[in-house]
């Protein structure tokens, strides 16, 4: 009888936690409930977002067994009145423009140059004072008076002095329409594979096609034969933490607020797209590496060490390599000089076999889309044993995102005291993966010497 009381005694308390969990949770959407949105898809997706995750409330309070009536309700109520409140911010929420992104994107970097924590905490920034595991943004609110206020420990270590932090995390709708923005100076953003990660690193399972083996059974009772199924193997997936500086001349004013967020949009997006298309495509262990140096890639060479003998049959030979049901998924990617060539080859006549005068540059080779890029090998740089093209899909690249787009203010610098010249910098986490080269990839390549 005394065991039954206290595992009763338990379970209360443990009922007692959930109950509790449940009403802080719904207290910080609450108060992060958001009054604009870059764009309808931003709306979308936060109020589909929150809708999940209500009715995984819901479920958790139609499974518990213990709660008593009232408070089963009472948490049904307080889901409820959330609901409410979603509808009401969904018909008063503003829809910004970019020129609105830009405004106060300049406005929260002057803030952050002047230390003005109130500005930045009106705008949803929040400070960054963890080294691993940064902060979320949502776990932080702004109270007048009482400044940046968490809605709960950060665990295994102390607040500390947020006063005297000028480490800045961006509003994640700002921080989402700026990777909108680098997906347009990219070739490869919207063709890879995107991954969240929310540590440092992720085990990716790969194995080969065909990696289970079937078997039919043609008569009742039959006995099955043991079968070895082809295990995946278990490859890492790092992140790392890029790192920039975008300099300023001036002194962040008010008077300055779209052009300063304009021109950090356009300093960050610039350089992030083409770093992004680097680890893509070119890195060599810097810090990771790309398709043009995967070592078990296939590999198709023409016959001759530049672009002379280079023809479209070397293109279909490189094809060939990659089997049929990956094949479909596949594109080249090449130089736009190596494209011009192989467009301007003539027939014994003289005349263009592929791109005759007055039509655009072809969009395929040989029938698959072809991607170009200028960070892969320009054909006045062919020599000897050096990668003409890569025939792939870019679905094997896997990016490996931590959410998070950090600031922080440079003054004490050289070129500070020398020039003038102000800092902002900025950080953001990634990681790149170039998943199953091998008879899945295929690097054109100029003959050996």
């Amino acid at each position: 009888m005394r065991s039954s009381v206290i595992q009763i005694i338990l379970r209360r308390d443990n009922l007692n936690e959930v109950i509790l969990a449940l009403h802080k949770r719904l207290d910080n959407m609450k108060a992060n409930l958001p009054s604009e949105a870059a764009t309808v898809e931003q709306i979308n997706k936060y109020f589909l977002e929150q809708q999940e995750i209500t009715e995984q409330m819901l479920k958790i309070l139609g499974d518990t067994e213990d709660a008593t009536t009232s408070e089963i309700l009472g948490c049904k109520d307080a889901i409820k009145n959330f609901r409410e409140a979603m509808k009401q911010a969904d018909t008063k929420m503003e829809q910004l423009s970019l020129r609105d992104v830009e405004y106060n994107l300049g406005k929260a970097l002057c803030a952050a140059w002047n230390k003005d924590q109130e500005v930045l905490g009106k705008l949803k920034f929040c400070p960054n004072i963890r080294a691993e595991k940064w902060n979320n943004p949502k776990d932080f609110s702004w109270e007048t008076g009482k400044g940046f206020v968490p809605s709960k420990a950060v665990l295994g270590e102390p607040i500390g002095n947020l006063a005297n932090n000028d480490q800045y995390l961006i509003n994640p709708i700002y921080e989402e329409t700026i990777m909108q923005e680098a997906e347009k100076q990219s070739m490869m953003m919207n063709l890879v594979t995107h991954r969240p990660m929310n540590g440092p690193s992720i085990f990716i399972p790969e194995r080969d096609r065909g990696g289970i083996e079937l078997k039919w059974l043609t008569s009742y009772g039959q006995k099955i034969d043991a079968t070895k199924s082809n295990m995946p193997t278990r490859t890492e997936l790092k992140a790392y933490t890029l790192a920039g500086y975008v300099p300023f001349f001036d002194e962040f004013g008010e008077d300055v607020y779209v052009d300063l967020g304009k021109m950090f949009l356009e300093d960050f997006t610039e350089a992030y797209g083409q770093e992004f298309d680097r680890q893509c495509l070119i890195a060599d262990d810097d810090p990771f590496t790309g398709a043009m140096n995967m070592d078990e890639a296939e590999v198709a060479r023409i016959q001759s060490t530049d672009e002379s003998k280079l023809t479209y049959l070397d293109f279909r030979a490189a094809e060939l390599k990659v089997e049929p049901e990956e094949r479909k998924y596949c594109k080249w990617f090449l130089n736009e000089t190596v494209l011009n060539h192989i467009a301007n080859i003539q027939d014994d006549n003289g005349n263009p076999i592929w791109r005759k005068p007055g039509d655009s540059m072809p969009g395929r080779i040989d029938g698959y889309d072809v991607v170009e890029s200028r960070l892969l090998p320009q054909l006045a740089d062919l020599e000897a044993d050096k990668v003409i093209a890569i025939f792939m899909n870019p679905k094997r690249i896997i990016h490996g995102n931590r959410k998070g787009i950090e600031i922080k203010r440079f003054d004490e610098t050289t070129e500070g005291l020398e020039y003038g010249e102000l800092f902002m910098r900025f950080r953001k986490r990634d990681g790149f993966l170039v998943t199953r080269p091998k008879k899945n990839m295929v690097l054109l390549k100029t003959a050996t010497a």
